[in-house]
């Protein structure tokens, strides 16, 4: 395994499964900003083998994997030579349409991962209609450097770390500073935030939440209302959201967000079924 020092060897080891490949297959799809992101931090790292390339990257306790083979049965035999994936907290994710007839879930399960959770897409074209909703009693503003670490406990304690790809403090600083996070504060406390990223016509929501007890005071709607004011002349929102959450689909849809049938399976490996297990018996979520 080799820290990735450059772009130019992602892509480079990616060409190279994919030239001549006969049924070229990956769940990596990076962009160049969020390469350069993982590699400025240290946090990407690289396993060549013949037919197929892995890319490691460090998240928190844990590891997400990555590949690109050149077809099913080499990614199978060279998964399974991979130790790591038997010693180290591993998480994938597999990304499906649902017409998609036969993925290659039923392959990454053979090797021993499992099912984890589950997030759908939803997209809202630009000209979508916003819908009327109650007025909060104060405006959301954009956060500052000195909210970082708010931003990152209220994200930490809310969400989870397997599922939902959770920024570190360096990201956050970052977001923070190209003015793409809305709060909203109750007596110098965070009380909801939406977290996004917009590049050129298109925009995506990362974390949208109010904590539990400002819900009634519709602090949700006025950072939604804000967002989508904000982003007059955006051609596509989207978002990822867990497919078993109902309640956070119904607020999606009052905002014109509809599926678009792009599913995103997390599936975990047996060392983090453990680690979940141990959390579940002392009484703690998996995303605290």
């Amino acid at each position: 395994m080799q820290k990735v020092d450059a772009i130019s060897a992602v892509f480079a080891a990616m060409q190279q499964i994919k030239t001549g490949a006969p049924a070229y297959c990956t769940n990596f799809f990076p962009t160049p900003q969020k390469l350069q992101r993982w590699i400025d931090q240290g946090e990407l790292f690289l396993v060549s083998s013949p037919g197929a390339a892995f890319f490691f990257k460090m998240d928190r306790e844990f590891r997400r994997i990555y590949f690109c083979a050149a077809d099913r049965d080499a990614l199978r035999r060279q998964f399974m030579s991979l130790n790591a994936v038997k010693t180290k907290p591993m998480v994938i994710d597999m990304l499906e349409y649902e017409s998609t007839p036969d993925g290659l879930l039923p392959l990454v399960e053979s090797i021993g991962f499992r099912r984890y959770a589950q997030l759908c897409r939803l997209a809202r074209p630009g000209s979508a209609h916003l819908p009327s909703s109650p007025s909060a009693d104060r405006q959301p503003v954009y956060a500052v450097q000195e909210d970082v670490q708010g931003i990152f406990d209220i994200l930490d304690s809310s969400f989870d770390r397997y599922a939902e790809q959770l920024p570190k403090l360096s990201e956050i600083e970052m977001v923070v500073e190209n003015r793409q996070v809305l709060i909203l504060k109750h007596d110098q406390t965070i009380a909801g935030l939406l977290f996004f990223e917009t590049q050129g016509a298109a925009s995506t929501i990362r974390y949208w939440l109010v904590a539990e007890k400002f819900r009634a005071l519709h602090y949700g709607s006025a950072l939604m209302r804000a967002y989508l004011a904000a982003h007059g002349t955006t051609r596509r929102f989207t978002l990822w959201a867990m497919a078993d959450n109902e309640p956070a689909l119904q607020k999606y849809r009052h905002y014109g967000y509809t599926p678009d049938r792009l599913t995103d399976h997390v599936l975990v490996n047996e060392m983090i079924r453990h680690e979940i297990s141990r959390r579940n018996t002392e009484g703690n979520p998996p995303g605290i």
